[in-house]
């Protein structure tokens, strides 16, 4: 605090409550008889000698020569101080202190008043004044429960004497009372109200700092949000003010107004760092706008103001899923999950790819996420869940090798709760469908035979009536009638249709999912049965 008040005394020197020499606050009754006392008594004029030194040395102020000044001050003092008048003493004292004060000697300029007070020289109004110079060195010096003491007691005798009483000395003892240990916040509220109150038409932001200071502290955010709000308005430069109303707002659950705030801020470039990017972009998210939200993040992101971390990769993914603008996130998600330590990231992207509806690649995706592991059980369920999904939407109408590998992540996934029933009705729903393909395929056996026998007889037959016409066959007849029981005879010898006499189904391009933990269920055995 030092520094800011230099020249509060006098030309304005320093700062707080007053070392008043009495511990107690003055009564009522006390501070009317000091308002009322009379001036007369001791002389309250200087004398000529002594007006002229003084004016000499007043002439040294004037000019910043404060060590002249003070060599004259004290020179006077040493050859004069015993045969001058209480009005003088008190006068040179307290000039000696407006030197001592431009000089950073706050200790001894508080001695020098409390000398010309203590002298009782000065007219009553005067000697109020004292008082508050005392307090604001006290202030100075970091003396605060004696500033507060001091600027307590120089207030009520002011208003008491009807004296109007300086927003500034209001603003030293709301911030004395933060300064103590343990400060006093609810004691400050008063005074720092009264210093914003009163400063006038010019608004002063030291007040309206310490006030916002002591509101925060408190949680008042209720009288800390219209606080803000006028601060904005006076210096919407400062930054600081904006993202404070926006956050006054957030703890009352004012979002859309917390949010408002922040998209004014950023509009008018004071929102630049990461952490308030980031919070702006939620906000774009919590407020149904994700499109605008990761247009801004990915601006941000390319002009350096925001990292390109893993987390924040991961929410510019999220933002572009939410805004149904797949292909956009897949290649951020993509990004985040090649350098992962866990399956997290490769799982999220297997769902953006299944619904991006990219299969293959979903399945690349799932199975990375499964072998890296690390995920919780809910996640690993759904990615068996997924994985089976990812693979069945890869199958044709005859490709049970895929069928079988979709079947095996579903059964794996039924080791998981959250993941059990939705498995199970897949395994179902999968079993009908190789059901159905077999039937199917033992029904065109079934009926190609009988084609075949139809055929058979139909050769017979037509050899006897050559045979009755004395008639050779014709070549060509006898060539398309070798082929057609080559075909019957080979498909006599593939047999029915089953799965005992399919061919061995070969894995698709994909990687191999992971070995079944503990927790896993075992891989599926093909279960149809036989016929």
């Amino acid at each position: 605090m030092r520094g800011k008040y230099r020249k509060l005394c006098f030309s304005a020197a320093a700062s707080a409550a007053a070392a008043l020499m009495v511990t107690a606050a003055p009564t009522a009754a006390l501070a009317q008889a000091q308002c009322d006392a009379e001036e007369g008594g001791a002389s309250s004029t200087l004398s000529p000698r002594i007006g002229q030194e003084i004016q000499k040395l007043y002439e040294f102020m004037q000019a910043d020569q404060f060590n002249e000044a003070l060599a004259g001050f004290n020179a006077l003092i040493s050859s004069r101080g015993d045969s001058m008048s209480a009005y003088e003493k008190s006068t040179v004292y307290e000039l000696r202190a407006n030197v001592k004060i431009n000089r950073d000697d706050y200790r001894g300029a508080l001695s020098d008043l409390q000398t010309a007070l203590s002298t009782n020289g000065l007219p009553p109004a005067r000697n109020n004044q004292l008082r508050y110079y005392i307090a604001q060195l006290n202030f100075q010096i970091e003396q605060y429960q004696t500033a507060i003491t001091g600027l307590n007691q120089w207030i009520q005798l002011a208003r008491t004497c009807g004296v109007t009483v300086d927003p500034n000395a209001y603003y030293l003892l709301a911030a004395a009372y933060t300064q103590i240990s343990p400060p006093n916040y609810r004691q400050a509220v008063g005074p720092a109200e009264q210093a914003v109150a009163g400063m006038g038409s010019e608004p002063r932001k030291g007040y309206f700092d310490l006030l916002n200071l002591i509101y925060s502290e408190l949680g008042d955010n209720a009288k800390r949000a219209p606080l803000l709000e006028r601060m904005v308005n006076y210096w919407p430069e400062d930054k600081g003010y904006w993202t404070q109303l926006s956050g006054a707002y957030s703890v009352q659950n004012k979002d859309r107004e917390a949010f408002s705030v922040l998209e004014v801020a950023y509009r008018a470039g004071l929102i630049s760092t990461e952490n308030e990017i980031l919070t702006l972009v939620q906000y774009y998210s919590f407020f149904d706008n994700p499109y605008r939200g990761a247009t801004m993040l990915e601006r941000e992101m390319n002009a350096g103001n925001v990292k390109r971390v893993q987390k924040n990769l991961i929410l510019l993914s999220q933002l572009w899923s939410q805004a149904r603008e797949h292909k956009k996130s897949i290649p951020i998600l993509r990004e985040a999950a090649n350098n992962a330590s866990n399956g997290e990231l490769s799982y999220r992207l297997g769902m953006v790819l299944l619904a991006d509806e990219q299969y293959a690649a979903s399945e690349r995706a799932l199975v990375a996420a499964l072998n890296k592991g690390g995920m919780d059980r809910k996640d690993t369920g759904d990615a068996w869940l997924l994985l089976g999904t990812a693979r069945f939407s890869q199958a044709g109408p005859s490709d049970t090798a895929i069928w079988a590998r979709a079947r095996q992540a579903f059964v794996r996934a039924q080791a998981y709760d959250n993941a059990r029933r939705r498995a199970s009705d897949w395994i179902t729903y999968i079993d009908a469908v190789v059901d159905t393909y077999w039937t199917g395929l033992r029904l065109d056996w079934e009926q190609n035979i009988a084609l075949c026998e139809d055929d058979y007889a139909r050769f017979e037959r037509d050899a006897r009536i050559r045979e009755l016409q004395n008639r050779a066959p014709e070549p060509e007849a006898l060539e398309r009638e070798a082929a057609r029981r080559n075909e019957c005879e080979a498909l006599k010898a593939q047999g029915r249709p089953s799965r005992n006499n399919a061919p061995a189904e070969s894995g698709s391009d994909t990687e191999s999912a992971p070995e079944a933990t503990e927790e896993d269920a075992p891989e599926a055995e093909d279960t149809d049965t036989q016929d």
